[in-house]
């Protein structure tokens, strides 16, 4: 199976440009002078400030550790499964394009995304690989995709009877309820996906799939075991129906690193893919259960410029609330950074960045584009100097496991925080003598 590759046609869409008309609108009271608005100034917009020079948040991204991730997880399963590297949700705020291209790179056979919007940013972006939509999509979506080569995940009738009015083929995987009751075709319905299948001859069926609900979260994987007895049900089934052969596929990172039962055709690698472990508890399996433990490596570092330092006297307070105070003569570090770019208000005051490869502890409250830090014992630091929210700076390292931590959440939503007000920029490689 590993070696089937579904067409690789390149589509570039229109690029659809739009202007929005605002219009203002006044009201003056009787006998009140309306007042003179000067005109608007219309001045030419200078030149771009380089992205050197203007980057105020940046991520920085190793696609090396990218690529290296996938050789390293590629070295887990067997030669005749194939491995797909997940890049959902700007791949796990990575950043599409660049962490796709290195996925790629490092041996990825296939790539998922979640939406059709995902699937058309790849392929304007060069990206030819085989792409698996792994998210519901509309029959005007999927019409929109016909000719980029993709493949689409279906995971309800509603769903496949609408695709199944298209009047041109579409290549489908199914998706069966095993036990997360989120998306996905059930035994009872099953037989009635089948006759909307085989009813029109637009709808390729090419693979079954399914997806573990705790796999990750707990050592005791008594409930993964019964999904994978579920799902070998449905894919008997299915081959009895006259569907024998079918890509069939199930293995997230954590199922891939515990269980090779799970491979089958291709492995679905997100987290892992971006050198994070899926939890704790998966990590404690694969010790309990006598596996190789991978060597992962992290791939993003975000980093915030400080805007300015502040001498703020013994006794003055800092920020909204006046929620820190100065116990002594204190250095406070701005930094341009707030819970609008995805820096969460829930941090205030409960956690470090690190400036100058030292801690510095966040005081005060979160601003929406702001926040402030005290760098009294760190003398060096000045307006300019780079503070590290996520990564590592000389020995020191703040991971997305630790501010999860803070947060009482996972590092999933940690590493897909920042919105667009980042910067993604890809490290320079290391060249060769």
């Amino acid at each position: 199976m590993r070696g089937w590759k579904p067409c690789r046609s390149i589509w570039r869409r229109r690029t659809i440009s739009r202007s929005i008309a605002i219009a203002w609108s006044c009201t003056v009271p009787a006998r009140t002078k309306q007042p003179v608005i000067p005109a608007r100034s219309r001045r030419k917009p200078g030149p771009r400030v380089p992205d050197s020079e203007s980057g105020w948040l940046r991520i920085e991204v190793d696609s090396a550790a990218l690529a290296q991730n996938i050789r390293t997880l590629r070295r887990s399963v067997s030669a005749d499964t194939a491995v797909m590297a997940v890049v959902k949700a700007n791949a796990y705020g990575h950043g599409l394009l660049l962490a796709a291209e290195a996925f790629i790179e490092g041996g990825a056979d296939w790539l998922g995304v979640h939406s059709v919007d995902e699937l058309h940013a790849l392929r304007e972006g060069g990206i030819a690989a085989p792409v698996l939509v792994l998210g519901p999509a509309t029959a005007a979506e999927v019409a929109s995709a016909a000719d980029l080569g993709a493949e689409f995940t279906v995971g309800s009738l509603a769903m496949l009877r609408d695709l199944a009015e298209l009047g041109s083929p579409v290549a489908i995987h199914l998706k069966v309820e095993t036990g997360v009751n989120r998306q996905g075709i059930t035994e009872a319905e099953l037989d009635s996906a089948l006759a909307v299948i085989r009813a029109k001859n637009v709808l390729r069926l090419k693979g079954i799939s399914s997806h573990f609900a705790d796999i990750e979260d707990t050592t005791d994987h008594k409930f993964a075991l019964a999904q994978m007895e579920r799902f070998e049900g449905y894919r008997l089934r299915l081959a009895e129906a006259g569907y024998p052969g079918l890509f069939h596929h199930m293995s997230c990172s954590a199922a891939t690193l515990l269980w090779d039962r799970t491979h089958r055709s291709v492995v679905r690698l997100g987290i892992s893919a971006y050198g994070i472990w899926p939890s704790r508890e998966t990590l404690v399996a694969v010790r309990q259960r006598g596996r190789q433990e991978v060597d992962l490596r992290t791939a993003m570092t975000w980093k915030v410029r400080i805007a300015q330092v502040r001498e703020v006297p013994a006794g003055e307070t800092v920020g909204y609330g006046r929620a820190w105070k100065a116990m002594t003569d204190s250095r406070i570090a701005v930094l341009p950074v707030g819970y609008s770019d995805g820096w969460p208000r829930a941090l205030g005051g409960r956690c470090h960045v690190l400036v100058d490869g030292k801690r510095a502890p966040l005081v005060g409250r979160i601003c929406m584009n702001l926040c402030m830090v005290d760098v009294t014992h760190i003398p060096a630091a000045e307006a300019g100097h780079d503070a590290v929210l996520l990564g590592r700076q000389g020995d020191e390292e703040i991971t997305a496991e630790m501010l999860a931590g803070h947060l009482g959440t996972i590092a999933y939503e940690v590493v897909t925080l920042p919105g667009s007000t980042w910067q993604r920029i890809p490290l320079p490689r290391e060249t060769e003598d």
